[in-house]
C-alpha cells in the first residue's frame, strides 16, 4: 500500500504534459486486470476464457474514454513513453503492487482494515521525504489558500473513506464481482470533471461507457459461470 501509494503520487507529479498525465492514468487502470490475473495465479479463482474477453473488452474502453476525441495516437503515445520514462515505469510498478494489495489482503487481514496505520505510514514516509529533500518548498507549502486547505480536506475525507470502503469490500464482499466493478471509476471520475469544469461528454465517452460496462458483466459472468449454468440448465447434464 505504501509503495504503491509513493509510485502513483510520482507517476503522476514527474508527468511532463497533461497528455503524459491521461496516458499514465490509464497505466494506472491495468490494476482491475491484473488482480483478475493475480487471484488466477494464487488459485482464488478459476480460470475462464471469457475473462480474457470481458477484460480485454473493458481495457479498450477505458482507453477510448480517456482518449477524448482520438487526440491520443500509438505513436505518440510510444513517443511520450521515450521521453519520460520513469513516470510510465512508476505506474506500471504501482498497478503491479495494487493488484498483490488486493489479493494479499483478501487472504491474510483476517477480517482486519488497517488502513488507518496505513495512511499513517505514507504520510510520515511524504512529510520526512518534504523536511529532509524539498525543505526550501515547506514556506510555499505552509502558505495555503483557505480555499484550497478545503479542497484538500474534502479530498482528504472523500479519498480516506473510499480506501476503508475498498478494505471492507475485499474483506467481507466478492472480490472478483469488485474488481470487475471498479472498471467503473474512469467513467465516475469523468462524469465528477464534467459536472465540476460544467462541460459536456462527447460521443465517444458514452461508446467507452458500454464497452466497460460490457467488459464488466463479462467478467462478472465468467467468475459465476458455474452458478449462472446450474440454474439456466438445472439437472445432471453438466456434471460429472
Amino acid at each position: 500500500f505504501l509503495v504503491y501509494e509513493i509510485c502513483f503520487a510520482y507517476a503522476v507529479a514527474l508527468a511532463q504534459t497533461a497528455q503524459q498525465a491521461i496516458e499514465i492514468s490509464l497505466v494506472n487502470y491495468l490494476w482491475p486486470s491484473m488482480t483478475i490475473a493475480m487471484l488466477i495465479l494464487f488459485h482464488e479463482l478459476k480460470f475462464h476464457s471469457l475473462v480474457v474477453v470481458g477484460l480485454s473488452i473493458s481495457l479498450a474502453g477505458i482507453f477510448y474514454i480517456q482518449t477524448g476525441n482520438g487526440d491520443i495516437h500509438l505513436a505518440t503515445v510510444i513517443h511520450n513513453i521515450q521521453a519520460n520514462p520513469t513516470s510510465y515505469i512508476l505506474a506500471f510498478i504501482g498497478a503491479s503492487l495494487w493488484s498483490l494489495y488486493c489479493v494479499f489482503t483478501k487472504k491474510y487481514s483476517q477480517g482486519h482494515n488497517p488502513i488507518v496505520f496505513f495512511f499513517a505510514m505514507v504520510s510520515v514516509v511524504l512529510w520526512s521525504k518534504t523536511l529532509l529533500l524539498d525543505h526550501e518548498q515547506l514556506p510555499q507549502l505552509l502558505n495555503i489558500d483557505l480555499n484550497i486547505m478545503l479542497y484538500m480536506l474534502l479530498v482528504s475525507i472523500v479519498t480516506g473513506l473510499g480506501y476503508a470502503a475498498w478494505n471492507i469490500g475485499i474483506n467481507q464482499g466478492n472480490i472478483a464481482m469488485l474488481v470487475a466493478l471498479s472498471y467503473f471509476s474512469p467513467i465516475f471520475s469523468s462524469i465528477i470533471s464534467m459536472w465540476v469544469l460544467n462541460t459536456s461528454l462527447s460521443h465517444t465517452f458514452w461508446i467507452g461507457t458500454m464497452m466497460v460496462t460490457l467488459g464488466s458483466f463479462i467478467c462478472w459472468l465468467s467468475t459465476n459461470w458455474n452458478e449462472i449454468r446450474d440454474r439456466l440448465f438445472p439437472g445432471k447434464l453438466y456434471k460429472t
